[in-house]
């Protein structure tokens, strides 16, 4: 395992620890979503995983995947295949990770509609639709960083209102989840995800325009972030009540203007803390381990979901303190297991041509 961990100094630390700190923030949140009872759910417990699962896991690890896309030396036709893969992954993770579930209801045990869960809108159907604009965004943007910007900041200002196909009936309602919410299986809508996304995409080619932005200077200067913080801890009560409403217009995840506003000066203050830990301690043991889950990000992801989803059929809200708390290292750890020795599998296997 030492030698797969060292493949990260080859990479960008920074970024594989802010993914790698997300996927854990997202186990925790899960399990607190689907494992807990209502009393732990709705106390102040519950209210602060929810808040940790929100601006530094899911708009993160947006923002860092728009970063690499403006890296990408990937053609129009590239784009569209990874944006269609990645889409089609997510419905293939809907249904895996809602596996026991849908057991259940073809055995006529269960009540529920399936297709609520087999087309609900997540982060992967969210990275898929999103690449596959941003391929046909820079047909038309280029290089230019402050279309993307602008685009972004228009994306979450019409979520507000567009409500077009929101309450439809029938089939359009599906499209309509991945696009614009308005479903109770929505959960990661184009309309406002992909703004942070563009934000990420944006601040790539704003920081490779800009010749005084360099990575020394910003070390120089890690004092400036002090006023966010000293802003973000002064505002962090109104954001945390926005993160804990996950149904409905103006909730998480369907946020509107301001709460994107308030997560973009959070995570640069976030981004700052990230890259100091990074630069002091960025051949610690655990920071290491970190890094690895986050250059595989979506492998670990993808199995955290398998396990959480299928578990909570049976356990759905109804375990305690203590048990909640046992969980999460328990699946973090069969999370990196899994994923360790199903990438050393792969990585055995002979290549196509």
């Amino acid at each position: 395992m030492a030698v797969e961990l060292e493949v990260q100094k080859s990479r960008n630390g920074t970024a594989d620890l802010l993914k790698g700190i997300a996927v854990l923030l997202m186990i925790q949140v899960h399990i607190m979503e689907q494992f807990a009872d209502p009393g732990l759910y709705n106390s102040t417990l519950g209210k602060i995983s929810l808040f940790l699962g929100g601006p530094a896991c899911a708009p993160v690890f947006m923002a860092v995947m728009g970063y690499f896309l403006a890296s990408s030396h990937k053609s129009m036709k590239g784009f569209m295949v990874r944006g269609l893969m990645l889409f089609a992954g997510g419905i293939m993770l809907n249904t895996g990770r809602s596996a026991n579930l849908l057991i259940q209801v073809f055995q006529g045990e269960s009540e529920l509609n399936p297709w609520h869960f087999i087309f609900g809108a997540d982060i992967l159907t969210l990275a898929g639709l999103s690449i596959l604009v941003i391929g046909l965004l820079r047909l038309l943007f280029k290089t230019h960083y402050l279309p993307y910007i602008l685009t972004g900041s228009a994306i979450v200002a019409m979520s507000q209102y567009v409500t077009l196909f929101s309450t439809s009936t029938g089939f359009l309602k599906y499209p309509g989840a991945f696009l614009w919410g308005g479903a109770e299986w929505s959960y990661f809508p184009l309309l406002p995800w992909m703004a942070y996304i563009l934000t990420g995409y944006a601040f790539r080619l704003f920081i490779g325009s800009v010749q005084w932005v360099k990575k020394k200077d910003i070390k120089e200067h890690y004092y400036l972030a002090i006023p966010l913080w000293l802003f973000i801890l002064t505002t962090i009560s109104w954001a945390s009540r926005i993160t804990a409403d996950l149904s409905g217009s103006g909730g998480y995840y369907h946020h509107g203007i301001l709460f994107f506003l308030w997560t973009l000066l959070f995570m640069i203050a976030y981004l700052v803390i990230v890259s100091l830990v990074e630069s002091e301690y960025s051949e610690h043991k655990l920071a290491l381990a970190i890094k690895w889950m986050g250059a595989r990000v979506t492998t670990i992801y993808v199995i955290q979901w398998l396990i959480i989803g299928n578990i909570a059929t049976v356990l759905y809200r109804s375990q305690h303190l203590f048990q909640v708390a046992a969980w999460f290292p328990a699946i973090t750890g069969m999370s990196f297991l899994i994923g360790f020795v199903y990438l050393r599998i792969k990585h055995t296997l002979p290549r196509k041509p």
